[in-house]
C-alpha cells in the first residue's frame, strides 16, 4: 500500500492536499493532524466535521491508512496520555490500524549536546511506562503502534531492536524511515535493518542528500538513500504493511512552497517507487 502524507501540504487547506494526492496517482493517504494550524485529523474533530471527512475522502477515492501519534503532548503526562488513547479511538473508528509514533531524544541541545546519563535513563524509564499503558490500549481498539527512528531510543535499527525487546507487544512494532537515520545519525544503510525487518510494520518515505544533521530531504530517488535496497530487505523478511511518503522539500521552506511544486514533487517520488515495488511486493 503506497499512499501520501498531506504533511508537506500542510501550509495549505486539507482539501487543497487531498487533490494534490488524489491527482498525483495516489490511492491511500496519512491525514497530518492539522492544516493550516487548524484541526485535520484529531480528536478535537466534531462528529458532523468527522462525517464530511470521511465522506470526502470516499468521493475523491482516498483510504486513509496512517497516522502520527502521540506528537505535540508528552505521552508521559496524564493529559497527553488521555489524549494519545483519543486518537487511537479517532484512528480505530476511520479503519487506521497504524499508527506512527517517536520516542524522547537523548539531545539535550540537538545536535551535539545529549543529556546526562542519568537524565536519559530517567526520561526513558518515564516515557516506556507511559508507552505501555498506550500499547495495551491500542490492543483494545485493533490498531499497532509503530515507533519511527527519529533519533533518541530508535535511533537505529539496533535502537529499535532494544525498545520491542524492552516492550514485546504484537501492538508495539516499528515504521522505517531511512531517511531519519542518515539526517540524525549519518548511517546510510543501516547495517541492521536485516535484522530489525520482520518487525517493521511501515515505512515513511524520505530521501536524504548530505552528512549528519544537514537539513535536505529531495524527491526519494534524489538523494543517497537506496531505497531499492531497503525495500528488498523488507519485503523479503515478510513486509506487506503501509508505506507514506512524507518529505519532498529538499532544502526548500516548505511552508513557502507551492502547492503546484508539491503536486509535482509527490508524483515523481511516486514514480519512482512504484517500479522498486512492482519488483518485490
Amino acid at each position: 500500500m503506497l499512499g501520501c502524507q498531506t504533511l508537506p501540504y500542510r501550509a495549505y487547506p486539507l482539501e487543497r492536499a487531498l487533490e494534490g494526492i488524489q491527482k498525483a496517482g495516489y490511492r491511500y493517504v496519512m491525514i497530518n493532524g492539522d492544516h493550516q494550524n487548524k484541526p485535520a485529523f484529531t480528536p478535537a474533530l466534531s462528529v458532523s466535521q468527522r462525517s464530511e471527512l470521511r465522506r470526502r475522502l470516499k468521493d475523491m477515492g482516498l483510504t486513509p491508512f496512517m497516522s502520527f501519534f502521540g506528537l505535540g503532548k508528552e505521552l508521559s503526562d496524564p493529559e497527553g496520555l488521555k489524549h494519545a488513547f483519543a486518537e487511537l479511538d479517532l484512528c480505530a473508528e476511520f479503519g487506521v490500524s497504524t499508527v506512527v509514533g517517536m520516542g524522547p531524544w537523548y539531545w539535550k541541545k540537538w545536535p551535539n549536546l545529549p543529556y546526562r546519563a542519568s537524565e536519559w535513563e530517567q526520561m526513558c524509564n518515564v516515557f516506556y511506562s507511559a508507552l505501555e499503558k498506550a500499547v495495551n490500549y491500542a490492543q483494545q481498539v485493533g490498531v499497532v503502534i509503530t515507533l519511527k527512528p527519529h533519533t533518541g531510543i530508535t535511533a537505529t535499527a539496533k535502537a529499535c531492536m532494544q525498545v520491542l525487546k524492552r516492550l514485546p507487544s504484537p501492538n508495539l512494532k516499528i515504521c522505517w524511515d531511512a531517511g531519519n537515520v542518515s539526517f540524525y545519525e549519518g548511517i546510510y544503510p543501516d547495517p541492521d535493518l536485516p535484522d530489525l525487518a520482520p518487525d517493521v510494520k511501515a515505512v515513511c518515505v524520505k530521501d536524504h542528500l548530505g552528512g549528519r544533521a544537514v537539513p535536505n530531504f529531495p524527491v526519494p530517488g534524489s538523494g543517497q538513500i537506496d531505497h531499492d535496497l531497503m525495500f528488498r530487505i523488507l519485503f523479503g523478511a515478510g513486509f506487506n504493511g503501509p508505506i507514506a511518503v512524507e518529505r519532498v522539500d529538499g532544502t526548500d521552506d516548505t511552508a513557502k512552497m507551492l502547492p503546484e511544486i508539491i503536486d509535482e514533487r509527490i508524483a515523481a517520488a511516486r514514480r519512482y517507487l512504484v517500479p522498486i515495488l512492482e519488483k518485490y511486493a
